[in-house]
């Protein structure tokens, strides 16, 4: 099967979590892994077909994490349709006390879906004050997302 970039953009260590807890699932599902701690554009095919998995906290006022801030500039420069040959999911995590609840989650959906990049399943959300510990939350979510990545890769 295909292999899954996992993407992770983190502040204090939970992201990372949670991207390594979505890996065994991943994998017992068929397709291959790779985790990124420090994403990088040079890293990753653009011209063949890709599937990322993108697990990103919201930093300070809606950023990107630090680790993650060079990645998404780099997506930024992309031309328009770019990325036509990326179906991708994405993880956010943050605080829901803060008006910026995973705002770093749904830019990043937005821009990739600008570049031509094609989202599998529903942005989802871990609120840390209702899960306060993420890598739960997601791997009750990530079956539905890769029911819903098989669909499109057979």
């Amino acid at each position: 099967m295909s292999n899954i970039e996992i993407l992770v953009g983190s502040t204090l260590g939970a992201t990372e979590y949670v991207a390594e807890a979505t890996q065994p699932f991943i994998e017992e599902a068929g397709f291959t892994t790779k985790i990124h701690f420090t994403p990088n554009i040079d890293d990753l095919d653009l011209a063949s077909e890709q599937l990322w998995l993108i697990c990103v906290s919201t930093h300070g006022a809606g950023d990107y994490p630090d680790n993650f801030k060079v990645f998404a500039e780099q997506l930024s420069e992309l031309d328009v349709q770019q990325l036509s040959n990326l179906r991708f999911g994405i993880v956010g995590i943050g605080d829901s006390n803060y008006d910026t609840f995973c705002f770093a989650a749904k830019k990043l959906d937005l821009l990739l879906s600008e570049k031509g990049a094609n989202r599998i399943g529903d942005l989802f959300t871990i609120d840390v004050v209702s899960s306060p510990i993420p890598e739960d939350a997601v791997t009750d979510w990530i079956p539905t997302w890769i029911e819903d990545l098989k669909k499109l890769t057979n």
